[in-house]
């Protein structure tokens, strides 16, 4: 487990979050005993689990939907209360008999749905998914699944705040070119063309990034200049 949070933090540094995610699932169901399927799941917009990468993929895939199909389950349940839930055996477990039955007919037997959470932010759910009643025998597996989603979480949490410098970085950098180019063309100061930037903003509707894009891209600048040039004089 060690090695794997190593492995993490390497992740973190240069690669991308769908990429580290990817890494979390599979190092779950190769570190932790008896893990047949693993998933980081969230809530979309609907309400619905949502997972985009999954280990054991058709298992776990077909987990999620089960719970989304009958509206419970253990990790609706973890994302509901921000606690771990764990089953017992689901052939027996009395909690949710309608998603226990379907689990069962995939053959899983017990689940770990731990939060994942860090620096106060919540990013989704570590839901492991057993064929065996090792889970519920084994008091190791609730820790060992806590343990290891505490150091997942860090690692997200660490990853996207890379892609968010990263990504403020682009955006300054494109906001920059976009001035540049007024400044040029117009003969204006850096606050004006900051300024028609933000005017073309508000009049269009699109995002200060989008209209930055598509002047670097396509020398426009909408609505046109004679419009813009009127923010030099002040009227």
């Amino acid at each position: 487990m060690a090695q794997t949070a190593l492995s993490f933090l390497n992740e973190t540094r240069s690669g991308p979050v769908p990429t580290l995610v990817e890494q979390i699932v599979a190092g779950a169901v190769l570190v932790i005993p008896g893990t047949a399927a693993a998933a980081v799941e969230n809530l979309d917009r609907q309400g619905l689990l949502h997972a985009p990468i999954a280990e054991g993929d058709a298992v776990a895939r077909s987990v999620m939907d089960a719970q989304n199909t009958s509206g419970e389950g253990p990790c609706l349940d973890a994302l509901r209360d921000n606690k771990q839930v764990m089953t017992g055996d689901l052939q027996t477990d009395p909690r949710w008999p309608e998603f226990a039955a379907r689990a069962t007919e995939l053959g899983v037997r017990v689940i770990i749905c731990t939060p994942m959470e860090a620096a106060g932010r919540r990013l989704g759910v570590l839901s492991l998914m057993s064929r065996t009643l090792d889970f519920v025998q084994d008091e190791e597996a609730p820790t060992m699944a806590a343990v290891f989603a505490a150091h997942a979480a860090v690692a997200l949490t660490g990853a996207r705040r890379v892609e968010d410098i990263n990504r403020a970085l682009t955006h300054r950098d494109v906001i920059g070119q976009a001035k540049g180019i007024l400044m040029e063309r117009f003969q204006v100061t850096p606050d004006v063309a900051f300024a028609m930037l933000v005017r073309t903003s508000s009049v269009t509707n699109l995002k200060l990034r989008d209209v930055c894009d598509q002047l670097c891209l396509t020398g426009v600048l909408l609505p046109d200049p004679p419009r813009s040039r009127r923010l030099r004089s002040g009227t």
